[in-house]
């Protein structure tokens, strides 16, 4: 009688901790799964970042080099009155 109240126990007990390292084993994979997908989305965030940088460098100097053709034309059409000016 004894003997079978300690071999319900024991099994019982070994149920639990297999059952508890079945759920520890669970929680580790979700962890390393969470842990990887903020690492990409960190990287992809970085890199999202350096594209908006570069971008911004390229409409900067796009703007600069607008800035300098208008004022070329402006001075183009300037040179263009003067000699029209001058030949009247």
């Amino acid at each position: 009688m004894m003997e079978d109240v300690l071999s319900s126990y024991i099994l019982i007990l070994t149920m639990l901790m297999s059952l508890a390292i079945i759920v520890w084993f669970c929680c580790s994979i979700v962890d390393s799964l969470l842990k990887m997908s903020q690492r990409h989305r960190k990287l992809k965030y970085k890199a999202l970042l350096r594209e908006n940088q570069r971008l911004k460098s390229l409409l900067a100097d796009t703007a600069r080099e607008h800035r300098l053709r208008k004022n070329h034309q402006i001075e183009v059409v300037r040179r263009k009155n003067n000699r029209v000016r001058v030949c009247v």
